[in-house]
């Protein structure tokens, strides 16, 4: 947990990283390059400077790098102790501003740093305004500092932290292209003679737009650095010519860079032999080629590398990935459920084979060794024609359902042949003892191999469902994902990665925004809409400075519910426990668990019946099968002490409803014309050995209420009590149905723990 709180605190101060690699150098070269040509900008030098190094520090860019460059650019261009102190001030707040949020713990917002620079430029607006008075100056420069700031950080984010490749917000939009047009602008001051930088930058862009980019982009980027080119040069042909010199690329963008090239060369042609523009000329023509020359001279492997990652069949292929992945997950999770099932079935023979205890087998045992060890044998097989185990049956039947046999219960040709009667019946009582104690034994054995059955037949069932859930199909590369993506920026929301899995009611959106885009509520409304799913936000987790939100299929109805109980007079606890849990995304479950007896003993064996039913389900595990495994637990460890269950589980998708009962108090059904009684005739679970569970279905509907309750409520009201309250009382308040129903319990002598707990489904 420290660690991460230390990393945290980093990322809320801008980089110091001074290794240098190939592309962080690039990087460098840019950013300096670009402080240095605003810097040289006539009167507003210094302010449009300044907002670029806010911008790229907010970006995240290497501040010990750019801080020098930013300080050598302004003070190049007016070398004196003024300059010096103007550019060294914003360095200085910068500094301060970032170590008070992280001292905070906080990321800096941009707000904040365009605050920043407006404090910075102090010493700048107070010695021009007093000692060259110029107040225009001043007041310009301070609304350009403030607004170019916002331009250049929300520009800088997005092309060094998010990247380039993906589509930009509406508001990136803007402040791109207002930079754009200052870039276009300061390049127009520099060169004379024709020698135009503009040229260079304009010819440069909009070919390399063209290779990797989109013709929108392409257009984009030339249309709005001929704007400033036209503002500078104060020349509108200057737009007309980037417009012209960008069309060329894109129209011939679908065969090579080099056909693109060509066109630009020969539109500039065509510029300068009729004097379309003020800085035409054979000068012109040479910045135009410059330009394009720069752009071949960029490896293709680098071309294809950035137009690689701004496609789509990329994430087609990660999608293949994931899905081919998933299903052979899917597949070996569906093996393991079938090794399991194997095991369960075998398991159930097994038990099946043990022999029953039957007067047949244990006089066969005994004919056989006693009698077949007598001296006299051969005369009794002889008369009988076969071995004695015939007329020692009826003697085992009585050895085996009184326990002993006697001479009475010996037939005539025992008592008239037999020498040894006396010592037959011992042997056959002992025999009986033993035979008895043999086939429980052999009864516990099979009891066991039967719950071992029933539980992997449970784990096939889950590793079922995982598997089916496994081979959900994934997709973040479709025309929805697109289309998601295009509708967020609309509204300025930035989904970098969007992945779509399962269909229906089971569709599910996972996807990476910015953190103060997450709990934007338009998210779920914008996915429902395109999707035709209602959805909802499940959850949102942290991803860095970014955050992830998870929307689930919202469900169509939704459960308020209300509990009313009273303990056992004298008891510290109740009997009776109850539980209400969510096993998935569109189930409620209700338990009510009565402990026999009182107490705290008897608490803890309802509690422990419960908790064992909340696992099962959490797990997944069909109901009838939960129910003989946790009878069969109950058996086993309960000392006696039994319970009944009264569980009902709501589906908040469609409204069905499953009611189990085993040995519980009757349930009613509450709708707006009828009230339907749902009773129980079974044993309390742990008496028997298998339990036959009522299960019943149902289907509710808006404003159907389940009123459930203990025997300790239901044995006094009963079923006509309980439809006069309801009757009499007419509230769709769960709780104060509930409250009432215990009252009136108590007022007719309730002494047993009572609980009563009523639900009502209603529509979202």
């Amino acid at each position: 947990m420290k660690n991460n709180v230390l990393r945290a605190q980093r990322k809320t101060f801008p980089s110091f990283d001074l290794r240098l690699s190939k592309k962080t150098a690039i990087n460098f070269t840019i950013e300096c390059l670009a402080i240095f040509l605003l810097a040289s900008v006539k009167d507003f030098g210094f302010a449009l400077s300044l907002a670029l190094f806010c911008g790229l520090v907010f970006a995240r860019q290497n501040v010990i790098a750019i801080s020098p460059c930013f300080i050598v650019a302004n003070c190049v261009f007016a070398l004196d102790w003024m300059t010096l102190a103007y550019a060294v001030t914003p360095v200085a707040v910068l500094f301060l501003l970032y170590a008070l949020f992280f001292r905070l713990k906080k990321n800096v917002p941009l707000f904040c740093v365009a605050i920043a620079a407006l404090v910075s430029m102090s010493p700048y607006i107070v010695c021009k305004a007093v000692f060259e008075s110029a107040y225009l100056n001043v007041g310009l420069s301070a609304l350009i500092a403030v607004t170019f700031t916002f331009c250049t950080g929300n520009t800088s984010y997005a092309v060094f932290v998010r990247g380039v490749i993906h589509k930009a917000t509406v508001d990136e939009l803007i402040c791109g292209g207002a930079c754009l047009c200052v870039f276009g602008y300061a390049l127009a001051g520099v060169g004379d003679y024709g020698f135009y930088a503009v040229s260079v930058a304009l010819a440069f862009s909009v070919l390399f737009c063209s290779c990797c980019f989109s013709s929108q982009i392409t257009l984009f980027c030339g249309l709005l650095l001929g704007v400033g080119a036209a503002v500078g040069n104060a020349e509108l042909a200057w737009l007309g010519y980037a417009a012209a010199i960008a069309m060329c690329a894109v129209t011939f963008s679908p065969f090579t860079r080099f056909c693109s090239a060509l066109a630009m060369i020969a539109c500039e042609g065509v510029f300068w032999l009729f004097d379309g523009y003020s800085g035409a000329g054979w000068q012109s023509l040479c910045m135009l080629a410059v330009g394009i020359i720069v752009c071949l001279l960029i490896p293709p492997s680098v071309i294809a590398k950035v137009k690689s990652r701004t496609a789509s069949d990329n994430r087609h292929a990660y999608t293949a990935v994931v899905n081919r992945r998933a299903r052979e997950l899917a597949s070996r999770i569906s093996g393991a459920s079938d090794v399991f099932y194997d095991m369960s079935k075998n398991l159930e023979k097994i038990a099946q084979k043990n022999g029953e205890c039957s007067p047949a087998a244990l006089a066969k045992e005994v004919a056989r060794n006693f009698c077949g060890k007598c001296k006299d044998r051969e005369g009794c097989f002889c008369a009988l024609g076969t071995d004695t185990s015939g007329v020692i049956q009826p003697m085992a039947e009585a050895a085996l359902n009184r326990g002993r046999v006697t001479i009475l219960d010996m037939p005539p040709f025992i008592t008239g042949r037999c020498s040894n009667m006396h010592s037959l019946a011992s042997v056959i009582n002992s025999s009986a003892k033993a035979y008895l104690e043999r086939m429980n034994e052999l009864k516990n054995v099979a009891s066991c191999k039967n719950m071992m059955s029933e539980q992997f037949a449970g784990v096939s069932l889950v590793l079922d469902s995982l598997a089916t859930s496994c081979a959900k199909q994934v997709n973040f590369a479709d025309d929805d994902v697109e289309m998601l993506k295009s509708e967020y920026l609309k509204h300025n929301i930035v989904a970098s990665e969007i992945l779509i899995s399962g269909d229906g009611d089971g569709t599910a959106v996972t996807m990476l925004v910015r953190a103060n885009d997450a709990q934007k509520a338009v998210i779920a409304k914008i996915a429902s809409a395109y999707l035709r799913v209602r959805l909802q936000v499940d959850k949102i987790t942290d991803k860095g400075a970014q955050k992830i939100v998870y929307l689930q299929s919202a469900p169509t109805f939704e459960i308020a519910y209300g509990v009313a109980s009273r303990k056992f007079s004298g008891e510290s606890e109740s009997g009776d426990t109850l539980s209400v849990l969510c096993p998935s995304k569109n189930r409620r479950l209700f338990a009510i668990c009565d402990g026999m007896g009182h107490g705290q003993q008897a608490s803890e064996t309802s509690k422990n019946a419960v908790n064992m039913i909340e696992n099962f389900y959490r797990a997944g595990i069909e109901s009838n099968i939960i129910l003989a495994l946790a009878n069969k637990l109950l058996r086993l460890c309960a000392d006696d002490v039994f319970s009944s269950l009264d569980i009902a589980a709501v589906d908040t998708s469609n409204g069905s409803l499953d009611v189990v009962k085993l040995g519980s108090a009757a349930s009613f059904i509450i709708r707006k014309e009828n009230i339907e009684m749902l009773s129980c005739t079974s044993a309390p679970m742990g008496i028997l050995d298998s339990v036959e569970s009522v299960t019943m279905k149902y289907q509710l509907f808006d404003g159907d209420m389940v009123l459930m309750m203990s025997d300790g409520v239901f044995d006094v009201l009963e079923g006509s009590g309980i439809a006069e309250i309801v009757d009499s009382l007419d509230t769709a308040n769960p709780q104060t149905l509930a409250d009432e129903i215990l009252k009136k319990a108590l007022e007719n002598g309730a002494t047993d723990d009572c609980t009563v707990l009523a639900f009502r489904l209603f529509s979202v």
